[in-house]
């Protein structure tokens, strides 16, 4: 994090500190396999019709409504993985495509989910007309800003899809976002998976 927002990345390895809390020892290694990606909580591709994204981060919390509601979820998701799970498979309006699910990956376990833009929702090529701000908004991230500020709001159209990966590293609730549009190239699809396949988690 100390690169900034979309800087480009050199192919090569990574570390990033998911609670931006530099007095706590957790970080999280990942490799860039090649040029074209950037720095955003992790790496981020786009262009060629579509975006590929992976986010390494902790959720604290969630907006109250996606669409019409921004403000943070009050009282807030609670401190487990179960919560953030249950949150998250409830939060309106995204299309729950896989429910949660026991998952074991890097060594730890946790809970995976999926969701996606729902493919009605109205989109005129820079917001969700009828949103708030013409905003859609979800998972709140300490990498992503200072508190009321911090709020993911990537989204660039219907169909656009994150599989979570919620895991208990330690007793920290640790994140990880694949993210991706429907009209993502195959090759950046290739590469974001390997990225995925690439992390190493040292608590």
């Amino acid at each position: 994090m100390k690169l900034g927002n979309f800087v480009a990345l050199e192919p090569g390895s990574y570390f990033i500190d998911p609670d931006a809390d530099p007095s706590t020892p957790l970080r999280v290694v990942f490799d860039v396999p090649v040029s074209g990606w950037s720095q955003w909580m992790g790496a981020v591709k786009g262009g060629g019709g579509g975006h590929v994204m992976v986010s390494i981060t902790t959720v604290p919390n969630l907006v109250r409504h996606g669409c019409r509601n921004h403000a943070p979820a009050d009282p807030a998701v609670g401190p487990s993985v179960d919560d953030l799970a249950t949150a998250l498979a409830t939060l309106a309006p995204f299309r729950v495509t896989t429910p949660p699910e026991n998952v074991t990956v890097y060594g730890y376990s946790g809970k995976h989910l999926e969701w996606a833009v729902p493919r009605n929702m109205q989109y005129d090529g820079e917001g969700f007309p009828g949103c708030a701000d013409d905003d859609l908004e979800s998972w709140m991230s300490p990498n992503n800003g200072p508190p009321g500020d911090n709020t993911y709001r990537g989204y660039e159209g219907p169909g656009d899809s994150e599989e979570f990966w919620i895991l208990d590293v330690d007793g920290t609730r640790l994140v990880i976002v694949a993210g991706r549009s429907p009209g993502s190239p195959s090759q950046d699809l290739s590469e974001m998976q390997a990225i995925l396949d690439s992390i190493r988690i040292e608590p």
